[in-house]
């Protein structure tokens, strides 16, 4: 049985030492722990390979064998490395000088040989601890710039085994990357991979220009690169999404309602008499001190007083309500930390109204505190605190409050809970998850995100306030307007954008990225896979379409193929994602199946879809029902041959094959016939498929009727029956500026060569085909529905 190892820097747990010296483990939050943690965890057939964290020289060989059980029991294989190693692959090369470079930051790039030895050492151990795990079939997935050289090391030894690898971080433009001494081992050990995957199309440009410049490969219009083993190395994006309903769920905790109301307490939005009170006091106290008599203990002249400038703009009777502004951050130069706050300072020295009305929630993590270049961003950042604070604190009111420690993630999603602006300004970031997050404890509630336009999140954010972190007049000016900005209109913002996270989570993320692996790992599936690229075209035409036409097969499309049909009835899931689908009035769907219409009036007669079966022979319109009361009306194709007459011919050659081979049946519909072998040996199926094919052509012709071959299936029908006949009526019927098809097998090709040319057709699975695009499996097509139904939920008002 195939497994997924996984592969990354850390594993989703870390070690912690009990008071009885014994040893538990602890589950990582956040990160890679969040996003493919539930993945591992729901499938037993999964392991994790990575770095422990753990010094093996600090503990005994006992010890040792103890913390290895440990992890086994998680389905996790530690890896332990020496305190030199840590220096120099993890402190030195690859934050030293991949994280610098990757995030644009050149100029803090250190390049140092001997870490990259290091680098390369330490990726040679990772393969030597995963490749005697890998067995025949299984997939290996690498994670990130810790592990860039690791793909091809395990290819040059498992040249058949299928490896992806994904960048956690943005990719820089090629005349960045080029500076990198060691850059071309560093894209040659990227591609030993069947599939590299990025957040962002734009982040899989700059790899694709990289390559061409460095290596003098060609990435051909399906993002292959051809290698020179013979096999393809295929680039595409893969947008990160997070445990949507974890942080929702999580901000509605009892903790994080606490946390929530703590910090409403103190800036003033729930007890608002004592600091309103407080506040007119300071400001009364102000305005006695201008007088010339109160004056005494000021060196100020009255025009200068800063204090009543201050305690008049927080005076009880400003209109202005009390609001939080939120930052949850690592302590690193590529969040644009000192950026964000000197914008901050500008929007109070600009709109001194907000003065003792807002309060800035800053929580700064630090991070590698003993690293000259962090060391002097914290005291920046301090300074620039301080420098604020003590530049517009009013006795009752500081402007920020600066926390420089890591939290859990329940006061975390109360920090977030509590915050009418989230401000996310990083100068330069692969995704950036805080915005998203932000929005997840923001789910029902009102609250404003200003955003980066140089992370991947902005690109599916469009309805935050998009600025450009260096532009600091831009982010003060975006600042007022998202506090400035309705309840009502903040809310409705959020659910656009809370509509796309809520389906582009994480776990959507993993499937979808090891989907595409198993499909380019194919040479059977590579050709024609719908990229990122192509499903943004899709998306794009979907929201500004105005009349949507779906064309959707059933067995193989909407639903895996099974090894008798009536074990395909449509699970619940499937049936509210039809539904969420068809309901939205500006889409027509459309399931086009060879099955009859009985079953097909069953399993979807309550549904708002028009229904084709037996491939045209019945059709019902939705839109024919009078009322909503009124059951469904089915018609017959006319002019078909005698069902009854032709059946007492071929059911008896069907039925000479169903006695010929064991657990082979035959499918009874009203103007078909189909003999199903998928149950039976399929050495011995293919021969009788090939007697059964020869007698039945020989007959059919002259009767009106064709053969058909499907998936394990042989089927009779007559000539004039088609796909593409059944739905030719629908598409020149309706003025559609949306069309897609969906099909699986032979009889859906039909349907691909009467759409139009402006249209998208997409084949399902294996074969030669006229469709434009090809996608793994149903479950790949039941992705892309959930899509398309995110975004009608977020283009609806």
């Amino acid at each position: 049985m195939s497994r997924l190892i996984i592969v990354s820097n850390r594993l989703p747990f870390s070690m912690e030492e009990t008071q009885d010296k014994t040893f538990t483990l602890r589950q990582n939050v956040g990160g890679l722990a969040t996003a493919i943690g539930p993945y591992h965890k729901a499938h037993r057939d999964s392991i994790w390979v990575g770095w422990s964290g753990i010094d093996a020289s600090n503990h005994t060989k006992s010890e040792i064998e103890s913390i290895k059980k440990e992890f086994s029991e998680r389905r996790c294989v530690p890896i332990f490395l020496k305190k030199s190693e840590v220096k120099g692959y993890y402190a030195g090369f690859s934050n030293d000088t991949l994280w610098p470079l990757l995030h644009d930051f050149a100029h803090q790039a250190n390049f140092d040989e001997e870490t990259f030895k290091i680098y390369t050492a330490v990726n040679k151990k990772f393969a030597d601890k995963v490749a005697p795990l890998i067995h025949k079939g299984d997939t290996i997935w690498i994670q990130d710039y810790h592990l860039m050289l690791l793909p091809q090391m395990l290819r040059k030894r498992f040249p058949e085994a299928s490896i992806g690898w994904f960048l956690h971080v943005p990719f820089p433009s090629p005349e960045i990357f080029r500076s990198l001494p060691w850059s071309r081992d560093i894209l040659n050990g990227i591609l030993g991979a069947d599939l590299v995957g990025f957040h962002t199309v734009d982040y899989a440009h700059s790899f694709n220009a990289s390559v061409k410049l460095l290596l003098d490969k060609d990435v051909d219009e399906q993002g292959h690169i051809e290698m020179e083993d013979g096999r393809r190395s295929t680039i595409d994006a893969f947008p990160i999404g997070i445990d949507y309903n974890l942080y929702r769920r999580t901000s509605r905790s009892n903790l994080a309602t606490e946390m929530r109301r703590g910090i409403e307490s103190v800036c003033g939005k729930r007890t608002v008499q004592r600091y309103a009170t407080s506040l007119t006091a300071e400001s009364n106290a102000a305005t006695e001190a201008s007088t010339k008599e109160g004056a005494w203990w000021s060196h100020y002249s009255r025009e200068d007083l800063p204090e009543l400038a201050l305690a008049n703009s927080a005076a009880a009777n400003s209109p202005k309500p009390n609001k939080v502004i939120v930052s949850i951050d690592r302590l690193d130069y590529t969040k644009g930390i000192p950026e964000r706050l000197r914008a901050f300072e500008q929007m109070l020295d600009k709109y001194p109204e907000w003065i003792g009305h807002v309060t800035y929630y800053l929580l700064a993590t630090p991070s590698r505190e003993n690293v000259p270049t962090y060391k002097r961003l914290k005291e920046q950042v301090d300074q620039l605190v301080g420098q604020i604070n003590g530049k517009y604190s009013l006795l009752s009111w500081n402007p920020i409050h600066y926390i420089t420690r890591s939290l859990p993630i329940k006061p975390v999603c109360g920090i977030y809970a509590a915050g009418d602006v989230a401000l996310v300004t990083p100068l330069r970031d692969g995704m950036n998850l805080v915005a998203k997050e932000y929005l997840a404890c923001h789910d029902g509630r009102a609250g404003a995100l200003v955003l980066s336009d140089m992370c991947g999140a902005a690109r599916e954010l469009d309805q935050a306030f998009i600025v450009n972190p260096y532009d600091t007049s831009a982010v003060c000016e975006a600042l007022h307007e998202a506090l400035e900005i309705s309840n009502e209109e903040s809310r409705r913002r959020n659910i656009a954008m809370q509509a796309r996270l809520k389906f582009r989570t994480a776990a959507t993320w993993c499937t979808g990225f090891l989907a595409s692996l198993a499909q380019v790992a194919d040479s059977s599936l590579a050709d024609k896979r719908l990229r990122m690229d192509q499903r943004n075209v899709i998306m794009e035409q979907w929201d500004g379409a105005k009349k949507r036409l779906l064309l959707l097969d059933y067995d193989g499309t909407l639903t895996p193929l099974v090894r008798t049909p009536e074990r395909a009835k449509p699970t619940h899931g499937l049936r509210a994602l039809i539904r969420r689908v068809a309901s939205d009035s500006a889409v027509k769907l459309v399931i086009v199946s060879g099955r009859s219409h009985e079953t097909m009036d069953e399993w979807f007669g309550d549904l708002p879809v028009s229904l084709i079966a037996e491939h045209g022979v019945w059709r019902s319109d939705y839109e024919s029902r009078k009322d909503a009361n009124e059951g469904r009306k089915w018609t017959r194709l006319e002019g078909l041959p005698d069902a009854e007459e032709w059946k007492r011919q071929i059911g008896p050659i069907m039925q000479e094959s169903v006695e010929a081979l064991a657990k082979s049946f035959i499918e009874h519909k009203d103007d078909a016939m189909a003999w199903h072998y998928r149950l039976s040996d399929q050495r011995k199926a293919n021969d009788e498929r090939v007697k059964l094919l020869e007698k039945l052509r020989a007959i059919t012709g002259k009767l009106g009727l064709m053969v058909m071959e499907n998936s394990k299936v042989v089927e009779v029908c007559p000539v004039a029956v088609s796909k593409g006949q059944a739905v030719s009526p629908i598409i020149e019927s309706g003025d559609y500026d949306f069309m897609l098809a969906a099909g699986d097998d032979s009889t859906d090709e039909t349907m691909f060569a009467v759409m139009p040319e402006n249209s998208w057709s997409i084949k399902v699975g294996a074969g030669i085909t006229r469709a434009h695009s090809r996608l793994l499996n149903s479950a790949s097509v039941q992705r892309l529905l959930g899509y398309l139904a995110a975004e009608s939920d977020a283009t609806r008002e």
